[in-house]
């Protein structure tokens, strides 16, 4: 049994070597991180009732807003009164984030093991380069032929995908914030 997947890993990766010198390893990785963005967003479209998220998010918005007002007077009885409704925005607080969380376990493993592949086939090879470098989050090492930082694998996959995945689910209407 193990044969057959080590085969198939073999395949994979043989499959990636045209990807792996940047720009297509930069391209590449930008795809990818598109394409499970898209498949999450539009999975949360399809699968998630999203007026009801949002109807419950402006729901707890509107008790926080009742709640710091009631803070900020130190009106007990008004505290009190806000106090009561606290279990029940608790619950609907909780049912929006299982809603949520069903779409991530969903896709969990398949999307963990794009990602595992990636990083074990590109290592600590670097896959794109960035004009500038950010404090622990682009540590990348300075190219002085093309004066821009390498990046790894992580830290590119990791720009693109919330690069990609806030516009895209605005875009969409799946973020319930908005």
């Amino acid at each position: 049994m193990a044969s057959w997947i080590d085969e198939l890993f073999n395949q994979i990766m043989k499959s990636l070597e045209p990807y792996a010198f940047i720009p297509n390893s930069t391209l590449l990785i930008l795809t990818v991180a598109t394409i499970l963005a898209l498949v999450t967003n539009l999975s949360n479209r399809f699968l998630v009732d999203i007026k009801r998220m949002k109807a419950i998010m402006k729901e707890v918005n509107a008790w926080r807003k009742e709640f710091e007002e009631a803070k900020k007077s130190k009106n007990k009885q008004l505290l009190a009164k806000v106090m009561k409704k606290q279990q029940a925005i608790m619950t609907l607080q909780g049912k929006m984030m299982w809603d949520r969380m069903k779409i991530s376990f969903l896709f969990l493993i398949p999307f963990w093991l794009v990602f595992m592949i990636l990083n074990k086939f590109y290592g600590v090879q670097p896959v794109a380069l960035s004009p500038f470098s950010i404090p622990y989050l682009l540590t990348g090492v300075l190219d002085e032929t093309y004066k821009a930082f390498k990046l790894s694998f992580f830290s590119w996959y990791v720009i693109c995908s919330f690069g990609i995945s806030l516009p895209l689910s605005r875009i969409l209407g799946v973020n319930p914030e908005d």
